[in-house]
């Protein structure tokens, strides 16, 4: 699935640079001197207790600060501050009594695990005021009231840079969310390239493009959530959101763009195989994919837009596909001649999102002031009007809060009747850090910890080895934060190698007893990975269990979507906040489903369905969801087929009748209801819209017979 590619200098230095100057470099180093500074300070004045304090403070409250807005950072911060100081004072105070300490523990890890139906962002504070709470049960301090007004301290001076800083720089943010959304469509569209490959397996291919479309999408929402929610950029009168909302709209337009170009890639491969138009479109694409790598960088240096360099074996290998489709028979005329106007598209689009080109040649009809942006944000999972449906077993955020208060109450009596060492805290840190509500998500995240905290710890014996002084000591400890908040939200396995590193050090600096230090570090990360992983089985939630739904919501988006673009070929009214909803909604069903496939496979055999079958609807959704993004397309090209008007209504027949009997879908043993002959994918007028049209309706036939009894 990797390409040779990756492995070529100017992609590791691209790589590197975009890793530099990306907000996820920039904010480590923000994070990083915010922390050691008055950390450092405080230490030099012989204000220990205070260092420490803030320091905590300043450290946990920075892993709470997502990517945002200044009104999604200005709430958070008043929220988590707040958090942080009612926990420090709660558990504190709670220290003299063990029985009263392990009902704080209990009743706040199920408190603050209950945030997540606040949506992601105060799940995230939620979750490091518990790991605060565990920190104060570790550092025992003597003074309940001054430990939590330096916690209060830390978390305020650290809040007040990073709100200085999105004063200054408001779009930073959404800048790399940008920047991350077009280097992804990139590699979507190198993707496409693969499936003109005769070399490389079509079931390869869409299983690339599947996993790239999560990214994509997850990308997307990022883009949407940081801009549609910030008011003062969405105002008609501020010049920079506007050509930002524009660029947006553009960059998930071209995503549409790039989707489109699906065919009955089988045919084609064989149908052009002897002419060498196949590598032609194979470079054609990946140049445009260079292209749009080149362009992502503005967002993170201002700097000239240049061109990839490429342009003139593009132009070259353009004109070798007119003169083939010219030369060719109808059918593979009709196929190059699809494929070139598609890739026209493309480029058309870069050439909007670089600003050479205006938004009106692929938005003529947009109307700024009668599209409802707000219905784009993603939908609050909370309301006070449904407060009681999240407190009942029926509700995973319940379920999971549940068992790891449970699982942090279990792992505090061990360290009581087992006090092994004065870290044994780090059982109930790795247990809050490694336990998810997926199962299969706490199976990667426990192999991650554990590699990552294995790596780390001999990296920090050879450092303490081979480095005898201590100040040389502290600033390598300086440079391992920085690593730890740069890959955080790149790479765990690798942040956490970096902080295992970085504790081992400081502690041993500190505290001496290194050998106790590893050992316990070691001993108390495997013991909370096998419980985190042990108690996945307690109030389960399994992907199995929610998998008929996820497949009747891919079924019904689609229908939704195919509904839309029916209106728009046959001259229907159709808003553009309805299309682009139903387009929206198509993906993120798709994405969910795709994304639930993938840890599927990492649970019990007990759990097991039939993978093969399964994997085939989420083929099958995704080429159909492909070809009606290629079907829109046409209609915004005023295309129509009035002879299809039946093939579209019969298509919309399969895909309800799959909604319709979803439910009765048999998990275990999908593949047999394939038994029958697979439906003939016809491949006359190959690229026309007549063909999309077959093509669709060939799918979605071979799509009921999965639900067909």
């Amino acid at each position: 699935m990797f390409s040779r590619d990756l492995l070529k200098w100017d992609n590791i230095k691209t790589s590197l640079i975009s890793l530099v100057y990306g907000e996820y470099f920039t904010d480590a180093l923000r994070n990083t001197i915010t922390i050691v500074l008055p950390f450092a300070l405080l230490f030099f004045y012989h204000q220990p207790n205070m260092a420490i304090g803030v320091g905590v403070g300043a450290l946990l409250i920075s892993l709470t600060d997502a990517p945002g807005n200044r009104t999604n950072k200005l709430r958070s911060s008043v929220i988590s501050i707040l958090s942080f100081f009612l926990t420090a004072l709660t558990v504190s105070s709670s220290l003299g009594n063990q029985w009263l300490t392990a009902g704080s523990i209990f009743l706040l890890s199920f408190v603050f695990s209950m945030f997540a139906i606040f949506g992601n962002r105060l799940a995230l504070t939620g979750t490091m005021a518990i790991i605060l709470g565990i920190f104060t049960l570790g550092l025992h301090p003597h003074d309940p009231l001054l430990f939590s007004w330096y916690v209060f301290l830390g978390g305020c001076w650290y809040y007040l840079i990073s709100l200085i800083q999105i004063v200054i720089w408001p779009y930073r943010s959404l800048h790399q969310a940008i920047f991350e959304c077009i280097t992804t469509t990139s590699a979507f569209l190198k993707s496409k390239a693969r499936c003109y490959d005769p070399e490389v397996d079509l079931e390869e291919c869409y299983s690339e493009t599947i996993a790239l479309h999560i990214k994509v999408n997850e990308k997307q929402e990022l883009v949407r959530n940081l801009l549609l929610s910030d008011k003062g950029a969405m105002k008609p009168a501020n010049e920079r959101g506007q050509q930002l909302l524009r660029t947006a709209i553009s960059v998930i337009d071209l995503y549409e763009q790039v989707t489109a170009i699906h065919y009955d890639y089988a045919d084609v491969r064989k149908a052009l195989d002897k002419t060498g138009a196949l590598n032609l479109i194979m470079e054609s694409i990946e140049i445009l994919a260079e292209e749009l790598d080149v362009l992502s960088g503005v967002f993170l240096r201002p700097k000239k837009i240049l061109a990839s360099g490429r342009s003139i074996e593009f132009e070259r290998a353009k004109a070798e596909l007119t003169r083939l489709a010219d030369s060719e028979k109808e059918t593979n005329a009709q196929i190059l001649f699809k494929i070139l106007k598609n890739l026209e598209d493309i480029v058309l689009h870069i050439q909007v999102i670089k600003g050479d080109q205006p938004m009106s040649l692929i938005h003529p009809d947009l109307s700024w002031s009668n599209t409802d942006y707000e219905h784009f944000l993603s939908p609050q999972l909370f309301s006070l009007t449904s407060l009681k449906q999240y407190f009942s077993f029926s509700s995973p955020v319940f379920k999971f809060s549940l068992r790891l208060a449970l699982l942090c109450l279990l792992a505090y009596l061990i360290t009581l009747v087992f006090p092994f060492g004065k870290y044994s805290y780090w059982l109930l840190l790795t247990i809050v850090i490694v336990a998810k509500p997926r199962f299969g998500l706490t199976w990667k995240r426990n192999v991650e910890r554990l590699s990552g905290t294995f790596i780390g710890a001999v990296i920090g014996i050879a450092l303490l080895l081979i480095i005898k002084q201590v100040l040389v000591l502290l600033v390598i400890s300086a440079f391992l934060l920085l690593g730890f908040f740069t890959f955080n939200r790149i790479k765990y396995a690798v942040s956490v190698m970096f902080i295992t590193s970085m504790v081992i050090l400081c502690l041993s600096i500190y505290d001496g007893h290194t050998d106790h230090i590893i050992t316990e570090r070691i001993l108390y990360t495997v013991i909370g990975c096998v419980i985190a992983f042990l108690a996945a089985f307690l109030f389960p939630i399994w992907e199995t269990k929610g998998l008929k739904n996820l497949i009747s919501n891919i079924l019904e988006a689609n229908r939704n979507y195919l509904l839309k673009v029916q209106g728009e070929l046959w001259g229907t009214e159709v808003g553009i906040t309805e299309s682009k909803l139903a387009r929206k909604n198509s993906y993120i069903q798709l994405a969910k489903f795709s994304e639930a496939l993938q840890y599927m496979h990492l649970e019990p055999k007990s759990k097991q369905v039939d993978l093969r079958g399964i994997y085939g609807i989420q083929i099958l959704s995704y080429r159909i969801n492909s070809i009606i993004a290629s079907l829109s397309l046409s209609a915004k090209q005023n295309i129509k087929q009035d002879s299809g008007i039946l093939l579209l209504s019969e298509a919309l027949s399969n895909l309800e009748y799959g909604v319709a009997h979803s439910g009765n879908l048999n998990l275990k043993s999908v593949n047999t209801v394939l038994n029958s002959d697979k439906p003939v994918e016809m491949n006359a007028h190959e690229g026309t819209l007549q063909h999309q049209l077959n093509l669709l309706l060939a799918l979605s036939s071979e799509l009921k017979l999965y639900f067909s009894a």
